[in-house]
């Protein structure tokens, strides 16, 4: 088999692994059809994790190794009447794993290149397999978070025909029969209805929007049976409605996104450099998903009231430097400079929440910067003052109304309208702020100026 045609061979099945051991097996059987050689290994993490057709001995090789993944490029060595090749398995200027083989004939430089092609697609590969599983952990979440929200949620066709409902959804389904009435809400203008079925009063809310060409509603349940006063029931009705249009829309972009380039890999030969650039827009994507179920969980927990902390003692410069490293691209693609200053100070608190806490002031302060501004900045001040933690997140932004100060503290509020689908998330990430500062005995205050900016001021107590 000459070496295109092997090429071709090893791309149309290399495409078809939906595993390690598929991909290993295909990698192993294309360089037997190159090397002839007489064994070979497939190794990660120092273990050898596929062999044929036995496994051998290669203790010896470890200096040869540390210096092929400081080269990152194969290479063949003669030991005794063989040739010994390690082949680097790379991705991004990493080495994911690499191929030990054992031939009687050294490699001419075409087929070091082509080894090297070889090693390099599947790499993408391999982490390709890892993205796509993590596509799946994240729907699995998804779908874990929405039957755990204390409301009926549905989502039906163009048709009313129901395509999926969450936990509470299918025990509301049981009990009363509501397939006529999703019909009849699909061709109603209203997008809020109030209905009684049976001993029940519900808050009905629908929302249309469109999936990959295809028109879908959410239909969302709310039990306001034991609501005691009505203006509340209706300003709760209004946030939930926007809070469901936007949720919709934030979880459907990405999603989107993963599975159009999903699909793309797995059924065209793409190149590596298309390759490389598709596998980076499914792991942004699939981030920004996992940060929005993240804040929809943590309201769950907020509005169960079973949100707990735990605590531990560490450094907080430790954590702001985390959040910065985390922040630093949004903030060069939107031309925020990042200024800070921390005093060492060890803190009994809890690490994942303050995390929470520094990260979501600091992504808001780069989110609403100011366009019309040619500098602009976001700045971060960590103290210790008076026995009390102080975190100071400052910007020269878009600032926030004397109005919008009273509301940008509640659930689902996302300030500037005209910014509601400019910005991404969910309306929650102050509402979480909020609650994690005052589970530590701490509070929050806000001071801000339209067109000038916003600066957010965090005391929390120290000591245990």
């Amino acid at each position: 088999m000459n070496i295109d045609t092997l090429f071709s061979s090893f791309i149309h099945e290399i495409g078809k692994a939906k595993t390690e051991e598929e991909v290993y097996r295909t990698l192993l059987k294309s360089l037997k059809a190159m090397l002839k050689y007489n064994g070979a290994l497939v190794l990660k993490q120092n273990e050898v994790v596929f062999f044929d057709p036995e496994v051998f001995d290669i203790s010896k090789y470890s200096d040869y190794m540390a210096w092929i993944e400081e080269r990152l490029l194969p290479s063949f060595f003669l030991e005794s009447d063989e040739f010994i090749g390690i082949i680097p398995i790379v991705k991004q200027g990493k080495m994911l794993g690499s191929i030990i083989v054992r031939t009687n004939k050294e490699p001419n430089n075409e087929l070091m290149v082509f080894l090297q092609i070889f090693s390099f697609l599947t790499g993408i590969t391999l982490e390709n397999l890892v993205l796509i599983e993590k596509i799946k952990n994240s729907e699995k979440f998804m779908f874990e978070v929405l039957n755990s929200i204390s409301e009926g949620i549905f989502v039906l066709d163009e048709k009313g025909e129901l395509e999926f409902s969450n936990k509470l959804g299918k025990e509301i389904i049981e009990k009363y029969d509501i397939k006529d009435y999703f019909k009849f809400l699909i061709l109603d203008d209203a997008n809020i209805h109030s209905k009684e079925f049976g001993e029940n009063y519900f808050t009905i809310v629908k929302t249309k929007f469109d999936f990959l060409g295809s028109t879908k509603y959410i239909i969302t349940f709310n039990n306001v049976t034991y609501e005691m006063e009505l203006e509340k029931l209706k300003q709760l009705d209004k946030m939930k409605t926007e809070f469901v249009a936007n949720i919709s829309h934030e979880l459907r972009t990405p999603l989107s996104a993963v599975k159009a380039y999903t699909e793309t890999l797995l059924n065209m030969e793409v190149d590596p450099e298309s390759q490389k650039e598709f596998l980076s827009i499914i792991y942004e994507q699939s981030e920004r998903l996992e940060a929005l179920l993240n804040d929809l969980l943590d309201f769950t927990l907020i509005e169960s009231g079973t949100m707990e902390l735990e605590y531990s003692e560490f450094n907080i410069c430790e954590v702001l430097q985390s959040v910065l490293e985390k922040v630093s691209p949004f903030a060069e693609k939107f031309r925020v400079k990042l200024e800070h200053s921390c005093s060492e100070v060890t803190v009994f608190a809890d690490r994942k929440r303050i995390f929470q806490v520094v990260y979501n002031l600091l992504d808001n302060a780069i989110k609403f910067n100011d366009k019309e501004k040619d500098e602009r900045f976001a700045k971060v001040n960590i103290k210790n003052e008076d026995n009390e933690l102080i975190i100071e997140v400052e910007d020269n932004g878009i600032g926030i109304s004397k109005e919008e100060k009273n509301k940008i503290f509640e659930k689902f509020y996302k300030g500037d309208r005209s910014l509601t689908y400019e910005v991404s998330g969910t309306g929650l990430g102050l509402a979480i702020v909020k609650e994690i500062v005052r589970l530590h005995r701490g509070n929050i205050d806000v001071e801000s100026e339209v067109k000038k900016g916003t600066r957010f001021i965090v005391r929390i107590p120290l000591g245990k």
